[in-house]
C-alpha cells in the first residue's frame, strides 16, 4: 500500500512539474511563433520583427542572476521556496499579459518591454523549476523528469504557437490574451496547489555561486561535452527548411512535414527518450541520437554534393527524423545536466548548462548562416558532421563511473 501511495505521489509530482514546462513553452511559442505572425499581419516591418529575437537574451543570460534566485529559493535551515519563486514570476507574467490585452495597439518599444518582462520572469522561474527537479527527485527518476521537460516543450510550443494563432484570429486579440492566461494557469496551478517532494540534500554551505560551479571539474567537462553535442545536433537544424526550399519543395509541403515533426514525432522522441534513458542510461542514448543525426546530416551532404538521392526521403529525414533524434538526444542530455549538477546549488549548475545550450545555439545560427552563404550547404553539413565525429569519442571518454550512471 505504501508503495502504491509513493508511486501515485511520484506521478502527480512529475505531471505537475511537466505542467510548468508546458507553461514556459506556451509563452515561448506565443512570443517567438504566434506573435510575429500577428504583428506581420498588422503590417509591422520585417526588420522590426527581427528585434523580437533579442527576447531570447534572458534565457541565454539567466545564469548571471541564478545565484541570487537560488540563494533566496533555498535559505539555510528553512524549507525551499520553489513555489514562491514560480508564483511571483507567474504574477509578473499575468500583469504583462493584462497590459498587452488592455493596450492592443501599443508602440513597439512598449510591446518589447512587456515581452521582456515575460521572458525574464519565465527564465527566472525556470531556474527554480530546474533546481527543484534536480534536488527533489532521485537520480533513477531523472529520465522521467526530462521526458516531462522535453515533451512539455513540444506540447507548449504547439499550443502557444498554433493554438494561439487560431484563438486570436477567431476570437480577437483581447479574448486571445484571455485564452493565453487560461492555458498558463491551467498548467501552473497543479504544481502550486499539490504537495511537492522536499529537497533530498541541504543547500550549499557557503551559498550558491558561479565560482563554485566553475570550480568543479565535472561541470567544466560537462560544458565541453554540451558545446560539442549542441554543435553536432543543432548547427544545421535551422537550415533544413531553406535547404528543402532550394531543392524545390513548396512551403505547404515543408509545413506538412514540419508540423508532424514538431509535435507528433518530437513528442514521441521525448517519450521514447525517457524510456530508453531509464533502460540504457544517458550516454548510450546520447550516442544513439548522435548517430541518428549524423545519418541525417550525411544524407543532406550527399544531396548537397549532387548525388542522385530521393528527395522525399530528404524531407522525411530533415523534418521528421531530425526532430525525433533531437528530442531523443536532449532528454538524455538534460538528464546528464541533472547528474552533473550539484544538488546543493542545483538551480545555478543546471542553469549554466542550459545557458550554454542557448548561447551556443544562437552563435551557431549566425555562423551556420555565414558558412552556408559563403561556402554552400555542403560546407555547413560537413562542419556539423565533423562536430558529431569529435563529440562521439568525447562522450565515450567520460569516466567509467559516470558512464554507468543513469
Amino acid at each position: 500500500m505504501a508503495g502504491t501511495r509513493h508511486g501515485r505521489a511520484l506521478i502527480l509530482a512529475l505531471t505537475s512539474l511537466g505542467g510548468l514546462y508546458v507553461t514556459q513553452s506556451i509563452l515561448g511559442g506565443f512570443v517567438w511563433s504566434a506573435l510575429p505572425a500577428v504583428m506581420r499581419d498588422r503590417g509591422v516591418a520585417l526588420d522590426d520583427l527581427g528585434l523580437l529575437s533579442l527576447l531570447i537574451l534572458p534565457w541565454a543570460l539567466k545564469f548571471l542572476w541564478s545565484p541570487w534566485v537560488e540563494a533566496w529559493r533555498r535559505p539555510p535551515g528553512h524549507p525551499a521556496r520553489s513555489k514562491r519563486v514560480i508564483a511571483m514570476a507567474g504574477a509578473l507574467v499575468i500583469a504583462a499579459v493584462l497590459v498587452l490585452a488592455w493596450w492592443p495597439d501599443m508602440a513597439l518599444a512598449w510591446l518589447g518591454l512587456a515581452l521582456l518582462v515575460v521572458a525574464t520572469a519565465t527564465a527566472s522561474a525556470d531556474i527554480a523549476c530546474d533546481g527543484h527537479a534536480v534536488e527533489a527527485f532521485a537520480p533513477e527518476n531523472y529520465p522521467w523528469v526530462n521526458m516531462m521537460q522535453v515533451g512539455g516543450a513540444y506540447i507548449g510550443a504547439a499550443m502557444g504557437g498554433g493554438a494561439m494563432l487560431i484563438a486570436i484570429s477567431r476570437l480577437g486579440w483581447q479574448a486571445g490574451m484571455a485564452v493565453l492566461l487560461a492555458m498558463c494557469l491551467a498548467f501552473t496551478l497543479p504544481f502550486l496547489l499539490l504537495r511537492q517532494p522536499a529537497p533530498r540534500s541541504a543547500p550549499a554551505a557557503d551559498g550558491p555561486s558561479l565560482r563554485a560551479a566553475w570550480a568543479r571539474p565535472q561541470l567544466r567537462r560537462g560544458l565541453l561535452i554540451t558545446v560539442l553535442y549542441v554543435a553536432a545536433m543543432k548547427s544545421a537544424q535551422g537550415f533544413f527548411g531553406p535547404f528543402l526550399v532550394d531543392r524545390g519543395f513548396t512551403l505547404a509541403e515543408i509545413g506538412l512535414y514540419s508540423a508532424s515533426g514538431s509535435l507528433v514525432v518530437g513528442l514521441a522522441g521525448a517519450i521514447g527518450g525517457g524510456l530508453l534513458v531509464a533502460r540504457l542510461g544517458t550516454l548510450r542514448v546520447l550516442r544513439l541520437a548522435l548517430l541518428g543525426q549524423a545519418s541525417v546530416l550525411a544524407y543532406c551532404l550527399g544531396v548537397a554534393l549532387g548525388l542522385d538521392l530521393p528527395l522525399p526521403v530528404l524531407a522525411a529525414l530533415t523534418q521528421l527524423g531530425a526532430s525525433a533524434f533531437l528530442a531523443l538526444g536532449f532528454v538524455a542530455l538534460y538528464a546528464r545536466f541533472m547528474q552533473w549538477s550539484d544538488p546543493g546549488q542545483a538551480g545555478v549548475d543546471f542553469t549554466v548548462f542550459q545557458c550554454a545550450d542557448a548561447g551556443v545555439s544562437m552563435v551557431l545560427g549566425v555562423i551556420g548562416g555565414q558558412i552556408a552563404q559563403q561556402f554552400g550547404y555542403s560546407a555547413l553539413f560537413s562542419a556539423a558532421l565533423i562536430s558529431a565525429a569529435i563529440c562521439g569519442p568525447a562522450i565515450a571518454s567520460l569516466p567509467e563511473a559516470e558512464a554507468d550512471s543513469r
